[in-house]
């Protein structure tokens, strides 16, 4: 019959066309394996571990950064409040009858965390004495004035302090505001007295 030879064995149209392993196949069996790569193993199934890894530790230093940076401002900030000023005596001055005598005092002023201290200067411009502190917590108001003076309003006095300059007035209104919005930030705390001042 056609498609047989004579020893019983297929021809070689009939072996091809039924998938043998004749050249055809071999050259179709080829392109497909190119055309299509094998899949790997979780191949879109999202990310791998190694991404997510990477990805925690991007976000770890991101956070570290910004931590680093809060930190380096609000230290910036507790430094430039370091000054001599000059501070009102007592609430509004000194009364001698009916006169009211204004006497401005030098005081060395810093900052830390939490409070506004101020401490007395020797004649050779060296602090000294025990430093006396008004709270955050117990500030309402910073007001810069004319002439280099500053007002903190708290809830039972007022302060009032004059800077060398009108800039270096500025600087510690501005610093004294961030400072007392970060304190009340972190904190939460309120209705804090501050320490008595009689100097």
């Amino acid at each position: 019959p056609r498609g047989t030879s004579s020893q019983g064995r297929p021809t070689a149209g009939n072996f091809n066309r039924s998938g043998g392993t004749g050249a055809g196949s071999r050259l179709m069996s080829q392109a497909d394996s190119s055309a299509s790569p094998p899949a790997t193993a979780g191949e879109g199934a999202g990310p791998s571990k190694r991404e997510s890894e990477v990805e925690d530790l991007a976000r770890k230093w991101l956070c570290a950064a910004e931590t680093e940076a809060v930190e380096d401002d609000l230290k910036k900030l507790v430094e430039e409040t370091k000054m001599p000023l000059e501070k009102l005596a007592g609430k509004e001055g000194l009364r001698m009858g009916p006169y009211q005598l204004v006497l401005w005092q030098p005081r060395y002023v810093f900052a830390d965390l939490d409070g506004l201290h101020y401490q007395k200067l020797s004649t050779q411009n060296r602090p000294m004495g025990k430093p006396k502190k008004i709270k955050f917590a117990s500030i309402l108001e910073v007001t810069e004035l004319e002439q280099g003076e500053i007002v903190i309003r708290c809830r039972s006095r007022d302060y009032t302090f004059k800077a060398p300059d009108a800039s270096k007035a500025s600087v510690m209104v501005h610093n004294l505001r961030q400072l007392i919005l970060r304190h009340a930030e972190a904190s939460g705390e309120t209705g804090e007295q501050e320490g008595a001042d009689s100097s």
